[in-house]
């Protein structure tokens, strides 16, 4: 499990633009390239919360912020 490849992805996201914005057009390929597991792929894109605070260990407040990001363009 890389845990602290999850919590880095998560801050990269949240101060990176870029990456930001690559994110919402493509969320799937941009944790793939970053190197997140395949469970955890599956996790943000279900948006499963209980799942991701199972993966970092800890309460997932931001995923919320994740999981929406990626779903706002596809509204």
């Amino acid at each position: 499990m890389s845990k602290k490849k999850l919590e880095e992805f998560v801050i990269k996201l949240s101060e990176d633009p870029k990456l930001n914005q690559s994110y919402v057009e493509n969320p799937e390929a941009v944790m793939k390239d970053f190197g997140l597991e395949d469970k955890e792929i599956t996790a943000v894109m279900k948006g499963d919360s209980k799942e991701v605070e199972k993966l970092l260990g800890t309460k997932a407040v931001c995923i919320f912020m994740v999981t929406m990001m990626k779903s706002d363009d596809k509204e």
